[in-house]
């Protein structure tokens, strides 16, 4: 394939930047992005990195679409072996680093070794220098930005940021960009952190608009079937928002951490009733949908607070997991996170861990340092925000994740670790949706909906689940029933659509097809070079298994592609979903066998030679 950039290596021990060429072949096999970044981190990486080593890289790789004509080809991918799991590191991010990247004539950015003071790194053109970042260590993300904006005397100027937490090397710290974007989760904060990287910052140089009719006759079906949608103008908007009363309808709506499948309180917290707070509503850049938007609180205990509106899932860590029914309180808890660097999820998770542990007597005052974790306290919610990022107290080892959290606390606390591979889990309970349980326990990077989207589960007829997946059966989420091929085909999908630099929000939640036709006719019209949705699928499943190799290598075996025993033994007592519980072994049998995996959940030699990966099974970097 053509028309990517290079690959920008900078080692941060050292001083040095190389700017390469990629190689094309890597890039016919595995896309750019996620799929890049994974097998450049296979390749790589030998059993014994350490995660915030000078060892472990740190990937910022801009999808194969990523700056293009393609609608929504805004996407980042950012990798790295994680300090929160141990295992794959992987947040993708949209926003505008992405194409100002691709207007730089840049397609990625490699970061190794580790600097011993604080630097950032500067991009203008052909212009690509390490600065010094004494002046902006300490600063919360927003004032940084601001810092280096007034550096430049321009506003113009985009960027990678961390907080405090990252500094810090919180595990669950993440990466800011602009406002409203992060890559959030698996901890490459830490990793960036780690490195002494405060920054990446972009100068944009705007690029030629590609005037071929055929890319602008794809673009322009791509993108009618984004707005001919029927959620087109709920999605515009109020983004994911809006979904916290539809998953509180369906009964499976995270509450006090998973205590409960439905929140009294959802409709306080719904983006809707949000609304009222919106300043004006943003997108990435190419995007029609503008699901972000800018609020502020004008009264109250908030005056004056401007910032992002939260998404579904951090409405639902710091609403509903937490048992918080006050909207300003959430908005002001996810800006909190972000200003700090701090994975907005996995700490409103972490909080209502610690939550149910002090309910239920397993920690008490005097392991909090007199604070009193009850549901829906805000005020000692900031606080043990505040503890996250700076490693200290009750906080400090919350912002460890609720997994080793948990391990530190002992006295059984683990039952109520609600997490896959070490990543907290999003908002759905799995006991209302059988193929995100699935999704959450065999994911490449832990308790995951994003990089799994099986969405199909209930938004499909029992005729046209029986057309895609062989049984009508796979319409009923409570049913394990053709749940195994649903995962499997919207993990692989979700794969290319990472490496590909595609927003999922309109390619599936919006478009909803799940075919790759026309994100096949993109790439085709857009690099010139033809390709099938064939040929698509086969890269993702290709990366799914480059992931498998990885995550094996750093330990992970049959037992952990599993989930909280509660899902699977403690039936829900109410709601629409009552006495459902997740029937995982079976689903998970049917899925290794269809993936070409033995019983163990290890690639078969067989599929590996398929998918031109045997060499993997022969040798190690570093381990011979």
């Amino acid at each position: 394939m053509s028309g990517f950039g290079d690959i920008l290596r900078v080692d941060l021990t050292g001083g040095t930047i190389e700017r390469s060429r990629l190689d094309g072949h890597t890039v016919d096999s595995v896309l750019l992005g996620r799929g890049y970044n994974s097998r450049r981190l296979l390749d790589s990486l030998s059993s014994g990195t350490e995660p915030l080593s000078p060892e472990n890289p740190l990937l910022i790789t801009c999808g194969l679409l990523t700056g293009s004509a393609a609608p929504t080809s805004a996407r980042v991918h950012v990798s790295a072996r994680s300090p929160q799991t141990g295992l794959l590191g992987s947040s993708s991010v949209g926003g505008k680093v992405g194409p100002a990247l691709r207007g730089s004539g840049l397609q990625g950015i490699e970061v190794t070794g580790a600097s011993h003071t604080p630097v950032y790194l500067f991009i203008d053109g052909d212009t690509v220098e390490l600065r010094d970042a004494a002046f902006l260590w300490g600063l919360e993300t927003a004032e940084a930005a601001a810092a280096i904006m007034a550096t430049y005397d321009d506003e113009g100027l985009v960027m990678f940021v961390i907080g405090p937490a990252g500094e810090k090397l919180v595990p669950i710290a993440c990466i800011v960009t602009q406002l409203g974007h992060a890559a959030g989760r698996t901890g490459m904060g830490a990793v960036m952190g780690s490195k002494m990287l405060k920054a990446v910052v972009v100068r944009p140089h705007k690029q030629k608009a590609q005037a071929d009719p055929v890319v602008r006759a794809a673009v322009k079906d791509y993108l009618d079937k984004i707005k001919a949608s029927p959620r087109y103008e709920d999605k515009a908007a109020h983004g994911t928002s809006s979904a916290v009363n539809w998953t509180n309808e369906m009964g499976m709506l995270g509450t006090r951490n998973y205590s409960r499948p439905t929140f009294d309180s959802a409709a306080a917290i719904d983006g809707t009733s949000m609304d009222r707070y919106v300043e004006r509503f943003r997108s990435c850049s190419r995007c029609p949908v503008h699901c972000k938007a800018e609020v502020k609180i004008e009264s109250g205990p908030y005056a004056g607070l401007a910032g992002e509106r939260p998404d579904f899932e951090p409405i639902a860590s710091w609403g509903s997991k937490s048992g918080l029914e006050d909207p300003e309180a959430v908005i002001f808890l996810h800006n909190l996170c972000d200003r700090l660097g701090l994975d907005s999820v996995s700490a409103g998770n972490a909080v209502a861990f610690g939550m149910e542990l002090f309910e239920k007597g397993m920690i008490t005052a005097h392991d909090t340092n007199g604070l009193e974790l009850v549901w829906g306290d805000v005020e000692v919610m900031e606080k043990v925000v505040r503890e996250m990022a700076a490693g200290e107290g009750i906080g400090g080892m919350l912002g460890a994740g609720v997994r080793e959290a948990a391990r530190r606390i002992g006295r059984g606390a683990d039952r109520y670790a609600f997490h896959v591979k070490g990543l907290e889990l999003t908002a759905f309970d799995p006991r209302g949706a059988s193929a995100t349980g699935l999704g959450y326990a065999v994911s490449s990077r832990g308790g995951d909906f994003t990089s799994v989207y099986a969405r199909h589960e209930w938004s499909l007829t029992e005729d046209e689940a029986l057309e895609r997946y062989g049984t009508a059966e796979a319409a009923d989420r409570l049913s394990p029933v053709g749940k195994a091929q649903m995962v499997r085909t919207s993990m692989a999908i979700c794969a290319v659509l990472d490496s590909i630099g595609l927003c999922k929000i309109p390619a599936l939640t919006l478009v909803n097809e799940y075919d790759l036709a026309m994100e096949a006719r993109l790439v085709s019209t857009i690099t010139g070079t033809e390709t099938t949705p064939a040929a698509l699928f086969e890269i993702g499943e290709r990366i799914l298994n480059i992931e498998r190799l990885f995550n094996q290598r750093f330990g992970a075996q049959q037992e952990d592609d599993s989930l909280p025993a509660a899902f699977c033994e403690e039936p829900l007592t109410e709601g629409p979903c009552a006495g459902s519980t997740v029937d995982l072994d079976f689903m998970v049998r049917e899925f290794y066998e269809l993936m070409g995996w033995d019983e163990h959940g290890v690639p078969t030699l067989e599929r590996l030679r398929a998918l031109d990966l045997a060499h993997y099974v022969e040798t190690t970097p570093g381990d011979e």
